[in-house]
């Protein structure tokens, strides 16, 4: 797999780099529609939805405070005026349109102005920088003092009512996901009211019949006809899926329960150890989204040393976090069983519902044999360092024959007539009292934490510099030429790499833009009276023979454009507040990466600490759930610790696998599973000898290398099983399946393991009872 990813470096399905993603330009061509003189009311389900839950009180609200604005003088009628319409609008907004009357200047340019000006640049070959205008704060406050009276009034309505009444609004909408549109339009309404409330007009019908004064033109802001589309789930803002973004609320709202409510309202339901602990697990998800997201992000924009050192650092810092901080509570049970249940997900569930997916879609995919068998070896290797110390404690370590069942004394045995208990067992000593344990175990153990971190590092400088040519050639004639040679620098190969990942989406991505192009012109070719053209509008004399040039290097924009009149050349206009909306649609190239390294880290260390926070409240409530279900402190961490901090490393597999690059699916899964052995495994082994130095070590605060015997089969049995799947190179449901029903027999066994009960007993009873004992037998004969 060293051809398709070198070892070592984060693997992440969603995008790195800026491009224009189609769901984003439907929610923009969904809030920038073109008006129409159709008299249609647009009585979709969404629509009518939206005025019972928002646009009746909005406008009720908006109506009473245009009355309040009418009778201050001398500019009520005026502000009145805005907000009566305004309140007509959000009760029924589809259909109609918001516009802004601008002023012109004449000068020799014509200009051309886009619905949105930030999509223009996404939309060409070549895409040209877009000028950012911000307004500052100082220039605002010194228009609203100067806005008179009724203006302070209106400003005073606006800060205390209006503006919060819309972002309340916008927040839940795009909470709620499928409502995009509607939240980005009730947030630029926000703006707009506050920065030239005077210049807006609500109208509905064709535009054309409302422009009167060549000199004010209108310029149409905002036109939308649907309040819902469920396609909205892959909506991204700033590359990041806005999921993952609203998840982001549940985070600051479990800390919030933690140390405010549970304190004031500790009997309430939202402060209950249940509610808590199920928030606080799903808090873990976005939390990892973000850290693997800055993970890849800092790594795609620095060298591949640099990168693998990062990966390596905040890979897994999720994982030890928790894991000390249960370690520190006494919570060793735990912590083992989060380990083995992450081996087990990342070698057998995780490839296996890969497999199964991308099954469904493709009947069968292939991969190269050969190239896995090189994560197969170090997956063995590593499980041989992760588990020797336990085969070497269960061949030479002491063990203890446990009964339940025995007589008490000699007295009771004597009245009962049996020296025989109901069941006996064998089971190793306490390792603290185990000589062979403390002398020979575990310098041995300690051995192999130093050797599986050796591993991960020598895997690193094979593949990333004595054998960097080897990694990064390139298997396709096509290609060789392109291939970066050995003493090139490797950050450039490493951004190669992220292109290679998305160059499926880029194709698809095309033929997407494509097809919108096509439908944008065929619209305003069957419309005329629109007033909208595909092509460039007349040019200014001396520049007709650029025209074809220019146009055969532009394709036509994916949606249509606005010509102004020939007289009104030029827009004055300090107050440009469109540009800084929807970043993610500015077209940086694929070598332009949506997060700085800044950036990155600054998410990074904020997630880290956010989750040291979160990993505190999980052990705390813990112990309050395990006291109220009959689950073992073990089965939980195999379970729910190991599943839930992995819920993207599963979407990335998916993701990868029905777009047909199984090989990086598995991948995913054998590079978290050598993640776990060769870096979690010796950093605990590390805290546990901190932790514990100078001090009594106790069992619930110790980590070992010493596991019980059905961890060492299961995992031993489900790395061979990956081996074997390996082998001939396929991939298809059923083998899928067969990996996810082998996780599902395995983790069935962990469920039903016995519990040692706190009434059995040592075998061998006290000097003085086994004379008793003797006494009396010989009494009877």
């Amino acid at each position: 797999m060293n051809r398709e990813h070198p070892f070592g470096m984060p693997i992440w399905k969603p995008a790195l780099y800026k491009k224009s993603r189609s769901v984003v330009r439907k929610a923009n061509r969904a809030l920038h529609s073109d008006p129409t003189s159709s008299p249609e009311l647009f009585l979709h389900p969404g629509n009518i939805l939206w005025t019972l839950i928002f646009g009746w009180w909005l406008a009720i609200v908006m109506f009473v405070i245009s009355l309040l604005l009418w009778i201050i003088p001398p500019d009520g009628p005026k502000y009145s005026l805005v907000l009566r319409e305004l309140a007509v609008y959000l009760l029924w907004p589809f259909g109609r349109y918001v516009e802004r009357i601008v002023h012109y200047v004449p000068e020799e340019q014509p200009l051309i102005m886009p619905h949105d000006h930030e999509e223009t640049a996404s939309e060409f070959d070549h895409p040209r920088p877009v000028r950012k205008h911000k307004r500052s704060w100082r220039k605002s406050l010194v228009n609203i003092i100067t806005s008179g009276p009724t203006g302070w009034f209106y400003y005073l309505a606006y800060f205390t009512i209006i503006g919060p009444l819309l972002f309340l609004v916008s927040t839940i909408c795009w909470m709620c996901v499928i409502t995009i549109p509607m939240a980005k339009l009730n947030y630029k309404l926000a703006r707009h009211l506050r920065r030239h409330p005077l210049a807006l007009r609500f109208h509905g019908g064709n535009p054309a019949l409302h422009v009167t004064d060549q000199q004010h033109m209108p310029v149409i802001l905002l036109c939308t006809y649907q309040a819902v589309g469920f396609q909205y789930y892959k909506y991204t803002y700033d590359g990041i899926n806005i999921m993952f973004i609203n998840l982001l609320s549940l985070v600051i709202f479990v800390i919030f329960d933690e140390y405010v409510l549970r304190k004031h309202f500790p009997d309430s339901f939202v402060a209950s150890p249940a509610f808590v602990f199920a928030l606080s697990l799903g808090s873990v998800i976005p939390l990892s989204y973000f850290i693997g997201m800055g993970v890849s992000s800092v790594s795609a924009q620095t060298s591949m040393a640099v990168g693998s050192v990062i990966n390596a650092t905040f890979g897994s810092i999720i994982e030890i976090i928790l894991y000390a901080i249960a370690l520190m509570g006494g919570k060793s049970a735990l912590v083992e069983g989060s380990l083995i249940g992450s081996i087990l997900v990342g070698v057998l569930l995780l490839p296996g519902a890969a497999m199964v997916s991308g099954g469904i879609k493709r009947k069968e995919q292939k991969f190269n044999a050969k190239s896995a068998g090189v994560t197969s070896t170090m997956l063995i290797m590593a499980i041989i360092g992760a588990l020797s110390p336990t085969l070497f404690y269960q061949m030479f370590g002491s063990f203890e024959l446990r009964c339940d069942g025995c007589p008490e004394t000699a007295d009771q045995a004597a009245i009962t007539g049996n020296l025989a208990c109901a069941q006996c067992h064998f089971d190793q000593m306490n390792p603290a009292e185990d000589p062979v344990y403390q002398n020979k175990v575990k310098p041995f153990m300690w051995i192999c934490a130093i050797v599986l971190p050796s591993a991960y590092i020598i895997g690193l400088v094979f593949s990333l510099h004595t054998h960097v040519d080897m990694v990064w050639k390139s298997r396709g004639p096509e290609h060789e030429q392109h291939t970066a040679p050995p003493n090139d620098q490797p950050s450039n190969s490493y951004i190669q790499y992220y292109q290679k990942m998305l160059r499926s989406y880029l194709g698809q991505q095309q033929q997407a833009s494509k097809g919108d192009q096509a439908n944008s012109l065929k619209f305003s070719q069957s419309d005329p009276s629109l007033n909208v053209s595909g092509v460039h509008p007349t040019q200014a004399p001396g520049a007709q023979d650029q025209e074809g040039s220019e146009s055969a290097s532009h394709p036509i924009p994916s949606h249509p454009v606005v010509i102004l009149p020939p007289k009104m050349e030029r827009i004055k206009d300090d107050d440009d507040d469109d540009d800084d909306d929807d970043e993610e649609e500015e077209a940086g190239g694929h070598d332009s990466p949506n997060w700085s390294k800044t950036k990155s880290f600054t998410v990074l260390f904020a997630c880290t600490l956010l989750y040291s926070i979160i990993a505190e409240i999980l052990v705390d409530t813990v112990d309050l759930i395990m006291a109220n279900i009959a689950l073992d402190e073990k089965f939980l961490g195999l379970t729910l610790f190991a599943l839930v901090p992995n819920i993207t490393e599963f979407t990335n597999a998916i993701g990868f696998s029905i777009h047909g690059n199984i090989v990086l699916s598995m991948e995913i899964g054998s590079a978290y599973a050598l993640q776990v052995c060769l870096l979690q495994i010796p950093c605990m082994v590390a805290f546990s000898l901190w932790y514990n130095w100078g001090k009594e070590e106790l069992a619930q605060y110790t980590f070992s290398l010493i596991f019980p015997r059905w961890d060492v089969i299961s995992v031993i049995m489900s790395v061979f099983l990956l081996t074997y799947t390996y082998q001939e190179g396929k991939s298809n449901y059923f083998k899928g399946s067969i990996l996810v029903l082998s996780y599902l027999v395995l983790v069935s066994g962990f469920y039903f393991i016995p519990t040692a009960t706190d009434s059995s007993v040592l075998v061998g009873f006290d000097p003085r009872t086994l004379s008793q004992l003797l006494a009396y037998q010989q009494q009877q004969q």
